[in-house]
């Protein structure tokens, strides 16, 4: 077994640039792109290439008719989608850009390649698996919630992309608004502000201008501990 963060460590960002960067045709088969806020890129199964975030924030949703209110948020420095077998994208999707981004388009089989001869012990596969599978643990186990608890569990999510300005305080990120907080949560925008401006009373959150503040975090931990949905 490995400590919380070692592995995370052993397929960082950089780790995975030089993995990539140890072949001469590295420029032909990987290449960076600038994307605009708001752009949609859909995935399907039949793609040659794979994309890793190097900055921004990415939101993934699945496509098909179980696909609406399906969707995590993929922060930089993490692959977008792999395959975990040649030729076989096991999720498909639409990629929405919450932000501006930059990220990395690469050949899939330039990249199965390198991961073959540079991560011969899948450290690299193995992180990705088990963020997807997180990813699809919550996803599940937030449709179990109350209304309310869900747009509490959609703040919690968006804190970890946001700035610690206290011990016990966070800045949201700019893109998280309140017609995206309802669709994160699954619930209508008027519900979500009914919920908010109860926050706001109780002196949990700061929102009436942005930057929005979390201002009791340990507030917010503790309800969702209960639900089986603390921090990862």
């Amino acid at each position: 077994m490995y400590e919380k963060d070692e592995l995370t460590s052993l397929a960082s960002f950089s780790t995975i640039m030089r993995v990539l960067k140890k072949d001469p045709n590295f420029n032909k088969y990987c290449t960076q792109h600038r994307v605009k806020k708001g752009t949609k890129v859909i995935l399907d199964k039949n793609r040659k290439d794979c994309y890793l975030l190097e900055s921004g924030f990415v939101k993934y949703n699945y496509i098909g008719q179980s696909g609406p209110g399906l969707f995590f948020v993929i922060p930089q420095g993490r692959f977008i989608s792999i395959p975990f077998f040649k030729d076989q994208f096991i999720v498909h999707g639409e990629l929405t850009a919450l932000t501006e981004l930059v990220w990395w388009k690469i050949d899939v089989e330039y990249l199965r390649k390198l991961l073959l001869l540079e991560d011969p012990r899948n450290f690299i596969v193995l992180d990705y698996s088990i963020q997807l599978g997180y990813y699809l643990y919550i996803m599940t186990k937030k449709y179990y919630l109350s209304a309310e608890h869900r747009i509490y569990f959609s703040l919690q999510r968006c804190s970890e992309a946001g700035i610690r300005i206290a011990e016990n305080q966070i800045e949201l990120p700019s893109f998280l608004t309140y017609d995206l907080l309802a669709e994160f949560s699954g619930t209508s925008k008027g519900y979500t502000s009914t919920v908010l401006g109860e926050l706001r009373d109780k002196g949990i959150l700061l929102s009436s201008k942005k930057p929005w503040i979390i201002t009791d975090v340990t507030w917010l931990d503790d309800i969702l501990e209960v639900e089986g949905l603390a921090k990862h």
